[in-house]
């Protein structure tokens, strides 16, 4: 974190390549594809403002249907207050509570001020009673309540949910996972984490001197022949450039999307040739996912030169996969959980707790909740004092600030 008065801190950033020439890869594409309830508002009212509220679990239900166990928090007078809450929650015990969607909803919507309650729903295969206990054991309150309404769990495929959309489905394992790099940036600082396999320090009197304040959004995944147009529109009515890292195998059915995301100064990178698992394929499979997606983006005009490991997960295979391509590695550092609630206001309670100057933006390009959140997200990022730039041109402004400089690949 920016703290301190001349304090350095150890930043992992290397410089997107601008220009290069890659190897043919030949026989390693052939390989590749061939092997394809309710808390009363009572004089008490906020539960987490009792200290050391020991954990109970209640059989109240909201209405019929089987309930879903969530975390509840307290209960608050104004919806702005239950928002002010949860970011206090998080500030105090970042951690313990990074698993958790957050969610604000009356607390009775038939009888008027009432008052919102704050609940939070784990991610999969967690145990609400046992981040509730955990919670308590450090120190904070909570809650674990039954409700009728399922948590933010990753709804049904629509229709147009298929893999000819670029619609990713992810597992417990990936949510986990992912969620593990947006803790590393936080444990790191927000802009620590962002390119794996390379450090450089930079000062933070440095960023404060040049008054750094850049922003950058990603869009991953896709692109989705109807989403991913209502984000370029959006995008293009906000003034806003992006970075959108498309799935190979998707982007040849639309290459129409792909010529316009860079006509419009979109950056283009590259996010697999079918959204495997990095880990599990050794360096020449790795490289030959990358290359061959290259290849299909630049028969769209696209000259990617970031790589986004699908699900953030990568070792040092990627790492030297992504250099035999004269690529960077890259990653993020603020998570919307769009792929998880599927749900505008819950993407905006996340960015709300997380978005801030030097934020590398965590989306997906093939979720109508994204396109439904953007306008609002670009407005609150503004207001916290965001300069949006592509992400290549954030790695290459901090680049700029790094002492001793790092070479350009």
């Amino acid at each position: 974190m920016m703290s301190g008065s001349g304090l350095s801190t150890t930043l992992r950033i290397s410089a997107p390549a601008t220009s290069r020439k890659r190897k043919p890869l030949g026989f390693l594409t052939a390989v590749l594809l061939a092997a394809v309830a309710h808390v009363p508002l009572s004089g008490a009212a906020h539960a987490a403002d009792q200290p050391h509220l020991a954990t109970v679990t209640t059989l109240r239900k909201d209405a019929d249907g089987p309930p879903a166990k969530m975390l509840q928090f307290g209960v608050y007078r104004t919806e702005a207050d239950a928002w002010v809450a949860w970011k206090a929650v998080v500030r105090r015990q970042p951690d313990m509570v990074a698993d958790l969607v957050p969610r604000v909803a009356p607390q009775r919507p038939d009888v008027p001020d009432s008052g919102f309650v704050l609940r939070a729903a784990p991610l999969p295969d967690l145990d609400p009673n046992f981040v509730c206990r955990r919670i308590v054991g450090s120190g904070g309150s909570c809650l674990v309540v039954d409700v009728a309404e399922q948590p933010a769990a990753a709804p049904t495929a629509a229709p147009e949910d298929n893999d000819h959309n670029g619609v990713v489905t992810y597992s417990p394992d990936q949510s986990r996972e992912m969620q593990e790099i947006e803790r590393q940036a936080s444990r790191l600082s927000r802009i620590a984490a962002i390119v794996p396999g390379n450090e450089a320090r930079v000062d933070i009197g440095a960023l404060k001197a040049s008054r750094w304040n850049l922003c950058s959004l990603t869009f991953d995944d896709g692109p989705h022949p109807s989403v991913t147009p209502r984000i370029l529109d959006i995008l293009r009515s906000e003034g806003v450039r992006a970075t959108f890292f498309p799935i190979g195998n998707v982007a040849v059915r639309h290459p129409r999307i792909i010529q316009r995301i860079v006509q419009e100064g979109h950056e283009v990178g590259n996010h697999s040739l079918t959204h495997p698992n990095m880990r599990t394929l050794n360096t020449e499979a790795q490289r030959a996912q990358i290359a061959e997606t290259n290849r299909i983006l630049s028969q769209s005009g696209a000259d990617p030169v970031l790589f986004r490991p699908p699900a953030g997960r990568w070792n040092n295979d990627t790492l030297n996969a992504v250099e035999q391509e004269k690529m960077s590695p890259a990653l993020w550092n603020v998570d919307t959980r769009d792929w998880f609630t599927r749900d505008a206001g819950k993407i905006m309670a996340q960015l709300e707790a997380t978005g801030t100057i030097g934020s590398v933006v965590l989306m997906h390009t093939t979720y109508n909740a994204t396109a439904e959140a953007l306008p609002r997200a670009i407005g609150l990022l503004r207001t916290r004092g965001c300069r949006f730039v592509t992400l290549s041109e954030w790695i290459t402004s901090l680049n700029s600030l790094a002492t001793p400089r790092i070479a350009q690949r």
